[in-house]
């Protein structure tokens, strides 16, 4: 059963600025997928499920994408499935699950056996940090305990997202790691010493597998730096961007609620506390690099865009997890820069134009899945 937050006053007022933004988010989306062509697939699934990390009951919900746009039964295909899971952007605040359309018919033009899930976690301001990285993470979970009643292959997850979705397939990993460490320790709590046969059954019930891949697409990856520090980066941000500062205060206003934030001590005393925007959930840039290669998979892939605030950052991460495939202890590190285009150029509605950048960046972000799913 959905549970409705009680907000304070001021968190009311980001909701209901928050509303009038999703309204024109959907207006722009439904552009892109109803009159720009060729039209790009619709779900031809849609399950809601609960959501079990959070402290906040509520649901999650999963659009399924195929090439035939028919079921997932085992009955339609012998063979199991490799499966891209995807966030969609939106500051955390805004955007909807199936806002990535062409970005999924690119991937069944390529993978006509794949599967497509997108997922609708919620939305702050309403559910701030970390509510997206745990509802996104529950869907992972769900997804892999019901493979085998969809036809999905375990063994072939691999996660995507732009801008917020982006963070999301850069965090979610870490939760996930996060989750099977406890569920691993419950497991050894529980088991019998003496008994083999118990001790194969309770490892077979560990529900996470290793992630095949990640796919991100202009995200935001170091936290540490406020909007006018990351603009310093890259001037020429601001003057191209289309988000506007004040949506960029509601998207962090919204999703960084000073309750929810995570905090570090400070000071001799041990007692006062600052918040830690540094933390791998908020900044996987910055994630200690024992952690990332315990949680991560061994091929990522990063596109950042010319003109956006969060072009340095993203390509600093790239050209670190890139050091680690050099060095032997990641496989590929894929991705690129974009020039000359702003954050979320591919969501603009094409009509009939078309839009070649988009295309170049989604097909080759199509040739990463298939290192990542071979």
């Amino acid at each position: 059963m959905e549970e409705t937050p009680i907000l304070s006053p001021a968190r009311a007022q980001l909701a209901k600025k928050a509303g009038r933004y999703r309204m024109l988010a959907s207006i722009l989306s439904g552009l892109d997928r109803y009159l720009s062509f060729p039209s790009p697939p619709r779900p031809c699934l849609n399950i809601s499920i609960p959501s079990t990390i959070s402290q906040t009951p509520g649901s999650i919900q999963l659009y399924f994408y195929t090439a035939t746009g028919k079921d997932l039964s085992p009955d339609s295909q012998s063979t199991k499935r490799p499966v891209l899971i995807n966030f969609h952007g939106g500051g955390f605040t805004i955007g909807h699950a199936v806002d990535d359309a062409r970005w999924f018919r690119k991937v069944l033009q390529g993978y006509p056996d794949a599967v497509v899930v997108s997922v609708g976690y919620r939305l702050a301001p309403e559910h701030p940090y970390p509510t997206a990285i745990q509802d996104s993470t529950d869907a992972v979970l769900w997804l892999w305990k019901n493979a085998e009643q969809h036809n999905l292959d375990r063994t072939r997850f691999v996660l995507s997202g732009d801008s917020a979705g982006g963070n999301l397939s850069l965090t979610v990993p870490l939760m996930l790691y996060n989750e099977r460490v406890k569920l691993q320790q419950q497991q050894h709590q529980q088991q019998s010493p003496n008994s083999e046969q118990e001790k194969a059954t309770e490892e077979e019930e560990v529900p996470i597998s290793r992630l095949a891949g990640l796919i991100t697409f202009y995200p935001p990856t170091n936290w540490t730096r406020t909007r006018e520090q990351r603009n310093a980066t890259n001037p020429i941000a601001a003057r191209k961007s289309m988000i506007k500062p004040n949506v960029f205060k509601l998207f962090d206003d919204s999703y960084l609620d000073p309750e929810s934030l995570p905090y570090t001590s400070a000071g001799a005393d041990g007692e006062s506390k600052v918040v830690e925007m540094s933390h791998p959930y908020l900044s996987p840039g910055l994630t200690p690099t024992t952690l990332l290669l315990a949680a991560y998979p061994r091929n990522v892939a990063i596109y950042t865009c010319g003109w956006d605030q969060l072009l340095v950052e993203g390509n600093e991460f790239r050209e670190r997890l890139r050091l680690l495939a050099v060095e032997g202890q990641m496989a590929h590190v894929g991705g690129m820069v974009i020039e000359d285009v702003v954050h979320g150029f591919d969501k603009k509605p094409s009509f009939v134009m078309g839009n070649k950048t988009r295309d170049r960046m989604y097909g080759d972000a199509v040739r990463q899945l298939g290192v990542m799913w071979d």
